[in-house]
């Protein structure tokens, strides 16, 4: 770069941060316009700040969501979003074509996104991109997840990967609807649930020879309180109620969903340290319960238990219907013998005490087919001996 480019780049820098609505629009410099979207109002920690752009999502006026998008390969990183939090007024639709963020290539352009049509873009996706690829524009902030604008808010490519058909499919068979049903439990619990979803993994097969195709998409969520209850713009009138089968649990909780891009791969669902391991990168959450070594696996697995209706209020300590028989003292052995053995603090302890309920649940139908057999016994040698003795011979 020459002197005059240097010089040129200075003077932007120094105009910039001596006027900060010289940089206008949607793409800009950190996400404080739009903190509410992240737990605890601090964004994932770690990612690579190279050809990354932030963007406070607009439509109508209203930031719905916030993403942290990849302009070398032209997909987002991650999106930010939270349920509930519908905004706006107009029912929700599905723009075509899909909508686009002009500030990206023009700091100059109106803050608000618009339809992308045939817009040339040397930094983001478009809509022809996707035209006769044989790829889904795969949202990463769902369209039903939310409603009214908030839900047309997702339809711009800056929140969508390319996905083949079947796996797009399959990610909201087994994440996105599971998503749904644990956001529903939290906010009918009087919480709020802050999601991440993101993609990664880059496959090197490039759309169009311009968009990325990522090898790997994945979810994190934290349900939790809102940190500001009198100042939070996803709390509106537009907040409704859950219904009458929808469960109620009175703790925090976290959970994360990966899956790799080939169709017949499973959707894993993983701790969210274990997902941060994945992706290399810090944290997820600010802070959030489940996403600690101490506690990870065990909430984990109450997470499995809400997904399978297994669990119905954690402040129940009696037993569950649910629950196979002979699962509490099942636990209480295993939990004794690890306690006695294991050294307290040790890490050593939180994998083996991580494990003994799962270890329980395997064991227990165990338990129930002794204790049928010896009943079983118990009652014919009952009989027997009865009428041996003549208590059951006729008068």
């Amino acid at each position: 770069m020459g002197a005059m480019g240097r010089g040129s780049s200075l003077f932007f820098l120094l105009f910039t941060a001596l006027d900060p609505g010289a940089v206008r629009g949607e793409a800009v410099r950190n996400f404080d316009a739009c903190t509410w979207f992240f737990q605890g109002k601090v964004p994932p920690q770690g990612f690579p700040a190279r050809s990354r752009v932030r963007i406070c999502q607009i439509y109508r006026n209203h930031s719905h969501f916030a993403t942290l998008y990849n302009t070398e390969l032209r997909i987002p990183v991650y999106s930010a979003y939270r349920y509930p939090c519908s905004m706006g007024e107009s029912p929700g639709y599905r723009p075509s074509p899909w909508f686009y963020e002009p500030q990206i290539d023009d700091q100059n352009a109106a803050a608000s996104m618009k339809r992308s049509s045939t817009f040339p873009s040397d930094k983001q996706a478009v809509d022809d991109d996707y035209q006769d690829s044989g790829y889904d524009r795969g949202h990463l902030y769902p369209f039903a997840l939310n409603e009214k604008e908030s839900a047309t808010a997702t339809c711009t490519l800056t929140n969508a990967v390319p996905e083949m058909n079947a796996a797009n499919v399959n990610w909201y068979q087994e994440a996105e609807s599971i998503v749904q049903k644990l956001g529903r439990i939290c906010h009918k619990s009087g919480r709020s649930t802050y999601l991440v979803t993101g993609a990664a993994n880059p496959t090197g097969i490039k759309m169009k020879n311009r968009v990325s195709v990522p090898g790997l998409v994945w979810t994190a969520l934290c349900c939790t309180f809102p940190q500001d209850q009198n100042n939070d713009p996803c709390l509106n009138d537009n907040v409704g109620t859950e219904g009458q089968d929808v469960l109620t649990y009175n703790r925090d909780f976290s959970i994360a969903f990966m899956k790799s891009m080939i169709p017949e791969k499973n959707t894993v669902r993983v701790t969210v340290r274990k997902l941060q391991k994945k992706l290399r990168v810090d944290k997820l959450f600010d802070k959030c319960r489940g996403t600690s070594i101490n506690d990870e696996m065990q909430v984990l697995e109450e997470v499995e238990g809400l997904i399978q209706n297994k669990i119905i209020n954690p402040g129940n300590t009696g037993s569950s219907p649910l629950r196979p028989f002979g699962y509490e003292a099942a636990v209480g052995i295993f939990q004794f013998i690890s306690y006695k053995f294991l050294a307290p603090g040790q890490a050593m302890a939180q994998v083996v005490i991580g494990g003994v309920k799962e270890v329980a649940r395997a064991i227990a139908p165990v338990f129930l087919g002794i204790i049928t057999v010896f009943g079983v016994l118990a009652v014919n040698v009952l009989g027997v001996l009865l009428n041996n003795t003549g208590y059951l011979a006729d008068p």
